[in-house]
């Protein structure tokens, strides 16, 4: 365990602090997980998305404030639920922690220390610690993490931690909409957006296998799904170009080959004359829709 100095344990007398848990089934760790927070920090708030186990009761007896879902609604939707009673109670700094035990309150103290710096996200990176991470993981959170670099132009190492600090400024200002795990990716583009002040340091890299009951694989398509998206409202030239640019080089080197068999042996390929003007249609129509969205998003 770290060792911060008595100074850590002060935290919360300088600076009054939140942290927001959301959590789904975590009645193994959410106890723990509170109680540990506590040492620094004004006030736990747990979210417990429509868990079936007894999270809420838990979490309660840990000393925590709870507001309940009826159903779940997912990651993001208990997000969104822990900011809008931030913005309530008005705090110095919001601290968000997963409820898995993958996390370790005991370092809050240096997450939320460049908030008092003027910085306004402070996200929690793995990165340095990144071996302890199962390499089919480590994959996955390459990708997230530079699509989401694509989406926010902000450079992000570790897009996915759910240990982050925001500002009164990030709290009040962030309007999120995800209701699944992309939620994470969202609020690093939303604040690149408002042009908040955005950085990392890092973090303890603690793995649980047990840690999460959803499937890894399924989990990080609908992550990238959805940030993929994000990039399309966002950068339109860039996601519609290059989209129409590969249809087009695609068409344009089926075209040629068409072309060099029609010259040697007089004969014209239909089928792979169809598929060349398809092809070179729907990257000049793609070019031309990035184009027009990108000029839209201009008069925003």
């Amino acid at each position: 365990m770290k060792d911060f100095g008595p100074e850590a344990l002060d935290t919360r007398k300088k600076i009054r602090v939140l942290a927001g848990i959301p959590a789904y089934n975590e009645a193994t760790y959410i106890g723990s997980v509170v109680l540990q927070t506590r040492q620094y920090v004004n006030e736990v708030l747990v979210v417990d998305d429509g868990s079936t186990d007894n999270t809420a009761r838990v979490a309660e007896l840990a000393g925590a404030t709870v507001i309940r879902h009826a159903e779940n609604r997912g990651k993001g939707a208990a997000i969104q639920s822990i900011v809008a009673e931030a913005k309530k109670r008005n705090p110095d700094v919001l601290v968000l922690l997963d409820a898995d035990s993958q996390h370790n309150p005991n370092e809050i103290p240096i997450l939320i220390k460049p908030i008092s710096e003027g910085f306004d996200l402070v996200i929690g990176s793995r990165e340095a610690q990144n071996d302890k991470t199962p390499r089919y993981r480590r994959i996955g959170k390459k990708v997230i993490s530079h699509s989401t670099r694509l989406a926010s132009k902000a450079n992000i190492f570790d897009s996915e931690s759910g240990f982050r600090a925001l500002s009164p400024k990030a709290i009040n200002e962030l309007e999120l909409k995800e209701k699944g795990f992309a939620i994470e990716s969202e609020m690093i583009t939303r604040a690149a957006d408002k042009n908040l002040k955005i950085t990392e340091v890092p973090i303890s890299n603690i793995y649980t296998i047990d840690g999460s009951t959803l499937n890894p694989i399924r989990h990080g398509i609908d992550v990238l799904s959805r940030i993929i998206v994000m990039i399309s409202e966002r950068r339109p030239l860039f996601f519609f170009g290059l989209a129409g640019g590969i249809l087009l080089a695609a068409g344009l080197i089926i075209g040629f080959k068409v072309l060099h068999i029609a010259t040697t042996t007089g004969q014209l390929a239909i089928g792979s004359t169809v598929l060349t003007t398809l092809f070179i249609i729907a990257g000049m129509l793609s070019i031309f829709t990035g184009i027009i969205l990108n000029a839209l998003n201009s008069r925003k």
